[in-house]
């Protein structure tokens, strides 16, 4: 029996869920307070995304970030997907540090997860997918607008226990349509 090698883009999904399951252990050391933030420890801007509430939340981020691998397992560059990871973390870690001054408390990969959603969009458009590109950016951007005008789901908020962070969904949305400008602008560029 030949089996098909797993593609790069899954394994090292799984390698970032370990991780990610990990971090959770040391969750009060990582998580995005804003009172430390302010006093010197500037690495939970970033490391906020990567620690959860909660299990039910660890692995509703999970579960996401598993559907994402599949859906852009053959459009999203492996090179694309770890530096979307790090870009959209900055663009959530700094766009609710300096723009969401009365949120105190952070924790999620939503906001990453909402990007990368959209990076993988872009990437399956640009290589002419654009039935998949299109719908998950329509799904996604409803999604956001949705989460904007009614505060996030209350059963998501129930399961999660906290309330959904809405507007780190938005930070990861407007750093996604910066990379995607940055990878259209690469591709434009790049001989066929």
């Amino acid at each position: 029996m030949i089996t098909k090698p797993l593609k790069p883009l899954i394994l090292n999904i799984l390698a970032f869920s370990i991780i990610i399951i990990v971090f959770q252990f040391f969750q009060s050391d990582l998580v995005f307070y804003r009172e430390n933030i302010n006093t010197g420890q500037w690495w939970r801007i970033i490391s906020g995304n990567f620690v959860h509430s909660n299990y039910p939340h660890l692995f509703m981020n999970l579960a996401g970030l598993w559907v994402f691998g599949f859906l852009f397992i053959d459009s999203l560059p492996l090179k694309t997907f770890f530096a979307s990871i790090l870009l959209l973390s900055l663009s959530v870690g700094f766009g609710l540090y300096f723009f969401d001054l009365n949120l105190q408390k952070y924790y999620g990969f939503s906001g990453i997860l909402y990007g990368l959603f959209l990076v993988g969009a872009s990437t399956a458009i640009f290589k002419k997918d654009y039935l998949a590109g299109i719908a998950v950016a329509i799904v996604i951007i409803a999604k956001i607008i949705w989460d904007l005008l009614n505060g996030g789901s209350p059963s998501s908020a129930e399961l999660i226990g906290i309330p959904v962070a809405v507007h780190a969904h938005l930070y990861g949305a407007l750093g996604a349509i910066a990379i995607s400008s940055i990878l259209y602008i690469l591709n434009k560029n790049t001989p066929p």
